[in-house]
C-alpha cells in the first residue's frame, strides 16, 4: 500500500495554524491548511510568486496518511480520503515576479457518506521544462533558470462532514539524554479516539528539586491522522547550563490551543 517516503524538494506545509503563512522558497501561500464542511464547502488559497523569474506550476491532488512513528507517506488511495469529494481550479497556472494567483477549492459530498473527517492534500509542482520559454527576455538570470530544483508544496485539506467527535491521550513516556549537554528526549505514545483527526497540544515543563518550575519547550501541536489510533511522538528539549541535576519533567496535554482550555491529562516522569 506504501510507496517509498516522500523526499520533499522544499517543505510539507501541514498541521500549521489555518491562517499561517508558509513560504516554499519564493512561493508564498496562505492560508496553509484548507478546512471544508457542509457549511463552508469553498475556500481560496492565495498564492504570491516572491522569485525573481516566471514560474509555472501544476496543480493536482495527493492522498497522504501517517504511520504509527508519525511520518507521512503517500498512497494511492484509501478508506479516509477526501480526493474523491473536493476538486479545485485552476489546474494549472503561471504567475510573473511579484503577480499572485487564486486556487479555489470546493468540496460535494454525498448524503450517505459516513460521519466524521476525511483528508487529501493539494499539491502544487513547479514545472521546470517551462521556465527557460517563460523567461527567455531574462539573461541576467541564466543561473536560478538553470537550477534543477522543483518548488513543491502540500496542502492540507480536511473535509468535515455531520458529527464529529474525536478524543486524544497520552501514555507511556520515556525520557533519554542525549550526546548533546543538557539535552533530553522524550517519547511519549499519543492516542486518538472517535471519527476525526486528532489534534494535541502538550506542554513540556521541568521541576527542579527545589520545586522550581521552567518551561522545557514551547507547546508542541501533535496531529494524529485518521487511519491511525496511535503515534508516536519525540520531544527534544534543552535545559539551561546549570541546571541543577535531578527534579522532573511534566507533560501536560490539551485538546484545545485555547489558554484557558481543561487539561486532559499530565504525565510526570523522573529526568535521569
Amino acid at each position: 500500500m506504501y510507496k517509498s517516503l516522500f523526499s520533499f524538494l522544499s517543505f510539507l506545509a501541514i498541521l500549521s495554524s489555518f491562517w499561517g503563512l508558509a513560504m516554499a522558497e519564493r512561493l508564498i501561500f496562505i492560508p496553509t491548511r484548507v478546512l471544508l464542511s457542509h457549511n463552508n464547502n469553498v475556500e481560496q488559497v492565495y498564492f504570491t510568486n516572491q522569485s525573481s523569474i516566471s514560474r509555472s506550476y501544476i496543480v493536482t491532488t495527493q492522498d497522504i496518511v501517517m504511520t504509527e512513528r508519525g511520518i507521512t507517506a503517500p498512497v494511492e488511495n484509501f478508506a479516509f480520503s477526501s480526493k474523491r469529494f473536493i476538486d479545485h481550479f485552476p489546474h494549472q497556472f503561471t504567475l510573473a515576479p511579484g503577480e499572485r494567483q487564486t486556487v479555489r477549492v470546493m468540496s460535494r459530498i454525498g448524503p450517505q457518506t459516513e460521519d466524521g473527517e476525511y483528508h487529501t492534500h493539494l499539491r502544487f509542482l513547479e514545472d521546470v521544462t517551462q521556465r527557460k520559454e517563460l523567461n527567455k527576455d531574462k539573461p541576467g538570470q541564466a543561473a536560478t533558470i538553470a537550477a534543477p530544483l522543483a518548488y513543491e508544496a502540500l496542502i492540507p485539506v480536511i473535509l468535515s462532514h455531520g458529527n464529529v467527535s474525536t478524543q486524544v491521550n497520552m501514555a507511556n513516556p520515556r525520557i533519554v539524554k542525549t550526546n548533546v549537554p543538557n539535552e533530553y528526549r522524550i517519547d511519549v505514545t499519543m492516542t486518538r479516539q472517535g471519527n476525526g483527526q486528532g489534534t494535541a497540544y502538550v506542554d513540556t515543563t521541568y521541576t527542579d528539586p527545589s520545586g522550581n518550575p521552567i518551561v522545557a519547550t514551547p507547546r508542541r501541536t501533535v496531529y494524529i491522522y485518521r487511519e491511525i489510533d496511535q503515534r508516536n511522538k519525540d520531544i527534544v528539549f534543552q535545559l539551561p547550563p546549570g541546571t541543577v541535576t535531578g527534579g522532573n519533567i511534566t507533560l501536560s496535554l490539551y485538546d484545545s490551543p485555547e489558554d484557558r482550555a481543561p487539561m486532559v491529562n499530565q504525565l510526570t516522569i523522573p529526568l535521569p
